[in-house]
């Protein structure tokens, strides 16, 4: 064999070598592609998610809530949001009853957020969620059962902690559809809540409490990308883009020095109601 032939067939092996580099490229990137779609990034392969995963804003209203924790227990429904066996309005649920968790601590209800967490638990159950958040769905329970004059901090933490876990799980495992739903659950009755508390108690300080802007540009976001058909043929879906594209105008209409009027509060709370009144009667 000549040095030409021994260059030539070294020439092939190489074009060869890298065909099938090449091919192993695109194979990888179909398949992730393919692998996007499902997982809800974008069309292009790229790592940036369409669903966008903003926390609910909990932890930023519990602290505003603080003055007006007595009258809050006016304002925590006496008994736990009941829906359906349907997984996706149990997911809603689960936010409604996080939201009304947390201002069933502001308010130290003990009664009522008992009734609340073992609803939580139930519903997480029978969603599958993992045995780290249902271990501390019973964490909660037991905390509660103490008579410990400072447990109400401890719960606060754990309320908001086991939130933001479902949360998590349900976008890690690609539960698209249900992370919005739950979302969606948890600040429609988190803005009932509050602005009936402040319809009643008017403070403008107290009533800016509504101006979370990330999570509501992030419900929008996610309600324009829920895949489920079922969803979307569902009333509480038509009343929920509608609503909080409304929700959004009322959000925005103010500057930073400026105040919400109570009637801005009155339209907000006919809304959130409505969304949250037309999953529990779906």
């Amino acid at each position: 064999m000549t040095k030409k032939d021994i260059y030539k067939e070294g020439d092939t092996m190489r074009k060869l070598i890298t065909a099938m580099l090449v091919l192993i490229v695109l194979t990888a990137l179909v398949g992730c592609v393919e692998k996007t779609k499902k997982s809800g990034v974008s069309k292009n392969g790229s790592v940036d998610y369409q669903i966008r995963m903003d926390p609910l804003p909990f932890e930023n209203v519990t602290e505003s809530l603080k003055p007006v924790a007595k009258e809050l227990a006016f304002y925590t429904p006496k008994e736990a949001y009941k829906v359906s066996e349907n997984v996706y309005e149990q997911s809603f649920a689960i936010g409604v009853i996080s939201a009304d968790a947390v201002m069933a601590i502001s308010s130290r209800e003990e009664s009522k957020l008992k009734a609340y967490t073992e609803t939580l638990v139930g519903y997480s159950k029978n969603i599958g969620l993992k045995d780290e958040i249902l271990k501390m769905a019973d964490e909660i329970q037991m905390v509660l059962s103490t008579g410990d004059v400072n447990k109400w901090g401890h719960l606060e933490k754990l309320i908001i902690q086991y939130q933001i876990e479902v949360e998590t799980a349900f976008y890690q495992e690609g539960m698209l559809d249900q992370y919005t739903l739950m979302q969606l659950g948890g600040w429609a009755e988190g803005l009932n809540s509050i602005t009936a508390l402040y319809i009643d108690h008017w403070d403008e300080k107290g009533a800016k409490t509504i101006n979370q802007r990330g999570i509501i540009n992030a419900l929008l976001n996610n309600l324009d990308l829920i895949q489920s058909e079922k969803i979307k043929s569902e009333k509480y879906y038509s009343l929920s883009t509608e609503g909080f594209k409304r929700i959004k105008e009322i959000i925005y209409s103010i500057e930073a020095d400026q105040f919400y009027t109570r009637e801005d509060l009155q339209e907000v709370n006919k809304i959130s109601r409505e969304i949250v009144e037309s999953v529990r009667n779906n």
